[in-house]
């Protein structure tokens, strides 16, 4: 039975890493408070920061798997694939539980996974987002034109996942659901290709992984589902 010390304990609560069980929290940092009921901060550079320090420590430790559970309303895109990258980049297997909401930029995030785990009461939305931006008339202009870029590059990412799923699956199909906020149940999340398979236990999270084995990172010509980490069907 595995031992529980304090110290760990409190690293978790106060910065998100249970070293112990490679367990990292991604969600929001700041929530509001008297005069912002409602409000929390979402993907912004303190959820990033924690994040990167969490992957970066844990991988120097071991390659073994790294397990995240996350509840993501959405936010900056900037930082979010800032995250995104770094799993990404991390040669440690990473499983995501989404829980609560896997929304916005939590749902990109989500596919740069290597298994990708839907609680069933989690809310899972795509859009194209909003933008703000203010300045001079020309740097405005300039930034205008990064959009398109950046809206491309979202709809790469979730196709690259659904096309395992919906191997026709188009871009110009993407883009019609992210016109507007596309909203999918935990089931419908992995019927469309967005996850892998909805969470029924904690303890699966260790006995299976999306790709047949757990030291696998996930590669768009790979099929995914449920598989047992030891091999079996």
């Amino acid at each position: 039975m595995a031992r529980h010390y304090k110290e760990d304990i409190d690293r978790f609560f106060d910065y998100s890493c249970y070293a112990p069980a490679r367990y990292l929290y991604l969600g929001s940092i700041n929530t509001g408070d008297a005069e912002n009921e409602g409000w929390e901060s979402g993907t912004d550079s303190e959820m990033a920061e924690y994040v990167i320090k969490g992957i970066t420590y844990l991988e120097s430790v071991s390659p073994r798997p790294i397990t995240i559970f996350a509840n993501n309303l959405g936010g900056s895109w900037e930082h979010g694939m800032a995250i995104y990258d770094i799993i990404r980049a991390s040669r440690c297997p990473i499983t995501m539980v989404a829980l609560g909401h896997a929304c916005s930029m939590g749902s990109i995030i989500l596919q740069a996974a290597d298994t990708r785990i839907i609680a069933p009461h989690c809310t899972f939305m795509i859009h194209d987002g909003t933008e703000e931006l203010s300045g001079h008339t020309g740097n405005v202009e300039r930034w205008a034109r990064q959009i398109p870029k950046l809206k491309k590059r979202m709809y790469e990412i979730y196709r690259e996942r659904m096309m395992v799923q919906t191997p026709k699956i188009t871009m110009k199909a993407i883009e019609k659901l992210c016109a507007f906020d596309t909203i999918y149940n935990a089931q419908e999340t992995v019927d469309v290709g967005l996850a892998d398979w909805v969470l029924e236990r904690i303890d699966e999270i260790k006995r299976y992984s999306a790709t047949g084995d757990s030291n696998d990172k996930w590669n768009p010509t790979e099929p995914t589902g449920k598989h047992r980490i030891n091999g079996e069907d």
